[in-house]
């Protein structure tokens, strides 16, 4: 279950997955036509290079659950708590790669994060374990970065 709305002047839609991502997705013309905004329960095809890089998302169907205005999704509002490495921040947005948790069992293959930082000037330095909280704020990730110690983790 996502959240689609329109982007204006844009052929592509804007989906935000319950608390992780805020992506752009293609759909064909009759699923792009009378979108309303809120949320769908959906279909999407992966579109990868040739060494498994995930380059795109295409929308292949799309069921409305309820309309939601965008920045206005019914219920709790879409959060993310991730665990990663501080790769450092550049004009505002923090970039972190998150890794697997501290039993080391993976729960995805890492990938890296980007999110508009609430305070830059308090970033930590980069190469250090973090913890990013934040939550979905009109299509993207808003959110902060505290540093953590490995003595500091459960």
């Amino acid at each position: 279950m996502v959240h689609l709305s329109p982007i204006p002047g844009a052929v592509s839609l804007r989906l935000e997955g319950q608390g992780l991502f805020s992506k752009r997705v293609r759909a064909p013309r009759g699923l792009r036509e009378g979108l309303v905004p809120g949320l769908y329960r959906v279909v999407l095809h992966p579109r990868t290079d040739g060494e498994g890089f995930l380059t795109g998302l295409h929308l292949a169907h799309r069921e409305l659950l309820s309309p939601a205005p965008v920045g206005e999704v019914p219920g709790e509002p879409l959060r993310f708590l991730l665990l990663g490495e501080w790769l450092g921040a550049w004009a505002g947005l923090g970039r972190v790669r998150v890794v697997p948790g501290p039993k080391g069992e993976p729960e995805t293959w890492p990938f890296v994060l980007r999110f508009l930082l609430r305070r830059p000037h308090l970033a930590p330095a980069p190469g250090g374990l973090v913890l990013a909280l934040g939550r979905v704020e009109r299509g993207r990730l808003v959110g902060e970065a505290f540093p953590l110690t490995p003595r500091a983790l459960p």
